[in-house]
């Protein structure tokens, strides 16, 4: 029996009428948002763009509870970011900052006047007040142009604060460090040299930027005293260095 085709536009179908239709059969057209509710979305196999997201599905403060610290393979975390270290971790170096003085310093001094070191400062900025900084001092061939002996004392500054002082030799506000004389088998255009190292750990409390800086302080005057030169020699000469690193806490 041949199978008779309705091609009446009078005849309205509901469902009732089609009551298996088969996804297979629509084949154009778009269904309505209202048609798909509640999309699974084990459903999404393509990738989402990100117009498609909230503006604040990004940025927005999510607390990574368990991600592993193998998934960071690249980029830096602020210091900022590492504010508490673990017990056992403190005493990271973050930062180290250096002056070079390649030049020759010279004075002719008045008995314990103190001056600056010209050239040998360091300025650092901690990145937290907690932190400290520690500083290295080497002044060498710290030379002195008389035959007497004078003393020359080496002392390191946080700004305008001192750092170190001792005054048990009876030297005021300095680290005692002797240097003077015609040693044996020396010209007299050399002098007697020496080297002046201050190692110290300081904790300037601070996030602002300080400067530690080199000063000197003689028990005589009447003579020259150089930094980085034999004595009366100036064919001879040196180099001394300021460092500064932040130790966190």
């Amino acid at each position: 029996m041949a199978i008779i085709k309705i091609k009446n536009p009078a005849i309205d179908l509901d469902a009732a009428e089609i009551p298996n239709l088969p996804a297979s059969k629509i084949t154009s057209g778009t269904f309505s948002d209202a048609r798909i509710a509640d999309l699974s979305a084990t459903k999404l196999t393509g990738s989402i763009s990100d117009a498609r997201l909230p503006a604040n599905a990004l940025n927005s403060n999510v607390d990574l509870t368990n991600l592993s610290a193998s998934n960071l393979t690249s980029g830096t975390i602020p210091t900022a970011r590492i504010t508490a270290l673990p017990a056992g971790v403190g005493g990271k170096v973050l930062q180290i900052v250096q002056t070079v003085k390649v030049d020759a310093f010279s004075v002719s001094p008045s008995a314990n006047t103190v001056y600056d070191v010209t050239g040998l400062s360091v300025s650092i900025t901690p990145t937290s007040s907690s932190n400290k900084v520690f500083v290295m001092l080497q002044m060498n061939n710290v030379s002195s142009s008389s035959t007497g002996g004078p003393g020359v004392y080496t002392k390191i500054l946080r700004d305008s604060t001192v750092l170190t002082s001792n005054t048990s030799g009876g030297q005021a506000d300095s680290f005692d460090s002797f240097c003077g004389g015609v040693g044996g088998g020396m010209a007299n255009n050399e002098r007697a040299r020496d080297k002046h190292h201050i190692n110290f750990l300081d904790s300037p409390s601070t996030t602002s930027a300080i400067t530690y800086k080199a000063q000197l302080v003689t028990g005589g005057s009447g003579y020259t005293v150089t930094v980085n030169r034999w004595g009366l020699n100036t064919d001879v000469g040196s180099v001394s260095t300021i460092t500064a690193m932040e130790i966190s806490a």
